[in-house]
């Protein structure tokens, strides 16, 4: 899989965009992260992370959101993760395993998907939310399910982030609808022995994904043009 930022192709959209971004700038919300190999996304919101061995690696990358209602998410991922000791693919994920299954952890949905490894968040609302039961998963049957222009992911609900584009390192920017009652963005990866298993095996990961993202308000041309000359800017050759 590819481990590169992809490239800006055009100077003169870069710069339509980065005006489009500087107008926009009043109301995104926007930052950079680096989410390691081992943060385990299972582990929020409960006084002790549940692996199923291997480790429960380290704690997930937590982002407080704005308060808002019909906001967007976008993010431009990317850099290497391995598992047993070596980088072997990006955040789109790799044939480490041909799938990922994961059942819930808590509160948590579990994660069903094509390849292994790729980055994945989970929107959650404020307060305690260890003695809430878990939403069903999202829905992602094959390679095709993470080439969509916009998801909507619910609650508690892990999803698949990947690089943020709709290839790997090419395509368009994703659009990611963020829950009205959400308070937090949480990153990390989706990870169990051989990927298929109770959530676990952290300990024994290496490297991460250099992760900026982008939030903006409510839907619109402004704000659509805002997020992707935020991103613009950051996007590059890793």
């Amino acid at each position: 899989m590819s481990n590169s930022f992809c490239g800006v192709r055009s100077a003169g959209l870069l710069g339509a965009l980065a005006m489009a971004a500087t107008a926009a700038s009043a109301f995104a919300q926007n930052g950079f992260t680096y989410v390691k190999a081992t943060a385990n996304i299972f582990g929020y919101g409960l006084s002790t992370p549940q692996p199923g061995g291997g480790g429960g690696g380290t704690l997930a990358n937590v982002i407080a959101l704005n308060a808002g209602t019909g906001r967007i998410a976008a993010f431009a991922a990317g850099g290497q993760a391995g598992w047993a000791g070596a980088p072997v693919n990006g955040p789109d994920g790799g044939n480490f395993s041909n799938d990922t299954n994961i059942g819930a952890v808590g509160p948590i949905s579990g994660y069903n998907g094509p390849l292994s490894g790729q980055l994945v968040g989970v929107f959650i609302e404020a307060g305690d939310i260890s003695a809430l039961s878990a939403p069903g998963g999202m829905s992602y049957p094959d390679l095709a399910s993470y080439t969509a222009a916009s998801y909507a992911p619910g609650l508690r609900q892990v999803f698949y982030i990947g690089d943020g584009l709709t290839g790997t390192g090419s395509g368009t920017t994703q659009a990611f609808y963020v829950p009205d009652g959400a308070a937090y963005l949480v990153l990390g990866i989706a990870d169990a022995f051989s990927f298929n298993a109770d959530a676990g095996y952290y300990d024994d990961n290496v490297g991460g994904y250099e992760t900026s993202y982008v939030i903006v308000p409510a839907p619109g041309v402004a704000s659509m043009l805002g997020f992707a000359g935020l991103l613009a800017t950051r996007r590059r050759r890793a």
